[in-house]
């Protein structure tokens, strides 16, 4: 009896055996790794590179660039590093080297320029090896250039090369940058051959001489600079409030209108153009937040039986008298004979579109808009404005226009009039 008891658990641990076996010979595995899903992405941008006003053009009337936080380090001994800004040199503990006489210029005093440098104090590990970095400063330009009014000084510890949109407009190339008397001055004539419509980058490449034993006190770096131009615009109230700008996400200031004194057949145009990122896009211009202030009352106004004349701070008229037309435009702001999306003599409390947008590709909306009646004739928009009564007098109209993308893939119902805007 027991030896049949041992004779059962042998066979019992050739059966385990047996299935163990089995499995190790028909296993298998597939696997499919790193299966990701991400959501699309929708981008829009928004550029606004013409204007007019009575006929008038919109251009740039001055822009001043100095040395300051704004400025990039973009380079190390020529090779690109992750930028960062630069600093004020003398931040920590206010030491300024006294041979350091470029910035009592009158000039660079005025515009508010100082010494500024990668860090402060100049790291110890840069004053022995000849190091050179190299700062950029973006600006946007738009409209002519007048020569005698361009100004560049700059001052540098040491040697410094000045490039404007990868042009080399003038060197410094000797060591005493820093004083007054030996600041590099670049003409006009060096700079504006190259100044662009739109973006331009401005460089600084600096070299701080090697100075064995040198301590960030005895061998300091850094640079002051000013450059500017003045567009000779006077005291024209569109040139000066008008803004163009390139292709960017819309922030403060960023605004299609600023008129102080409207009048009864004034017109404008502007080019609005956008660019969809990512999707192809249904884009919508929607004004919205509009609010109309009576301003003051002047008798003309109570004349035209403006009943709500002086009765709230809301109650202006100024809205209804704003006419819109806008068409899919080539670029130069000129009606001549494109797809029309809306109008003439359209409301101004209006949603454009449906605006079909190709992914990566640019699309130019022009806008005319008119202090009247609007009107198209052929080609030629006409703007009638004794359809304007006094009833708008002193009137203030303030809105906000809305750019707004939304993708066209599975939304063939899409209405820029269904469009809720978020609070």
């Amino acid at each position: 009896m027991k030896k049949i008891i041992i004779s059962l658990g042998i066979i019992g641990v050739v059966a385990a055996a047996v299935i163990v076996g089995t499995i190790a010979y028909f296993n298998d595995t597939e696997t499919s790794t790193g299966n990701i899903m991400v959501a699309g992405t929708m981008d829009l941008k928004v550029d606004h590179t013409r204007q007019t006003y009575n006929d008038v053009d919109c251009k740039t009337c001055s822009v001043t660039v100095i040395s300051d936080p704004t400025n990039m380090v973009v380079e190390k001994f020529g090779v690109a590093i992750p930028s960062y800004s630069a600093v004020y040199v003398g931040s920590n503990d206010g030491f300024i080297h006294s041979a350091w006489t470029a910035e009592e210029d009158p000039i660079l005093v005025a515009a508010g320029a100082k010494w500024i440098w990668e860090s402060d104090p100049t790291q110890v590990a840069d004053l022995t090896n000849n190091v050179t970095y190299t700062f950029e400063n973006d600006f946007e330009w738009w409209g002519p250039i007048v020569n005698t009014d361009l100004y560049m000084a700059v001052g540098s510890d040491n040697s410094v090369e000045v490039y404007l949109n990868g042009h080399l407009i003038g060197s410094n190339l000797g060591e005493y940058g820093y004083r007054q008397e030996s600041m590099l001055q670049i003409p006009a004539a060096s700079i504006t051959p190259w100044i662009l419509q739109g973006t331009n980058v401005l460089r600084f490449t600096v070299k701080n001489w090697a100075l064995a034993g040198s301590t960030p006190y005895t061998n300091p770096a850094g640079l002051i600079y000013k450059f500017s131009i003045n567009g000779n615009c006077g005291n024209d109230y569109f040139k000066t409030h008008c803004k163009l700008w390139g292709l960017k996400d819309l922030g403060t200031g960023d605004t299609f209108w600023n008129f102080d004194d409207v009048k009864p057949g004034d017109r404008g145009t502007n080019v609005i153009s956008l660019h969809a990122y990512d999707n192809d896009a249904f884009a919508c211009l929607i004004a919205s937040d509009i609010v109309d202030n009576e301003n003051t009352c002047v008798d003309p106004e109570l004349a035209a039986l403006d009943t709500d004349c002086g009765t709230g701070p809301t109650e202006g008229e100024l809205s209804d008298y704003i006419k819109l037309f806008t068409w899919e435009d080539d670029g130069d702001g000129v009606y001549e004979g494109e797809t029309i999306i809306a109008g003439p003599n359209s409301p101004f409390a209006l949603a454009i579109g449906n605006i079909s947008l190709t992914e990566s590709n640019t699309k130019y909306i022009g806008l005319a808009w008119c202090a009247g009646t609007q009107g198209l004739s052929g080609n030629t928009i006409t703007c009638d404005g004794s359809t304007m009564g006094d009833i708008a007098q002193t009137d203030i109209l303030t809105a906000s226009i809305t750019a707004y993308a939304e993708q066209q893939r599975n939304n063939s119902n899409f209405s820029c009039a269904n469009v809720q805007l978020p609070q």
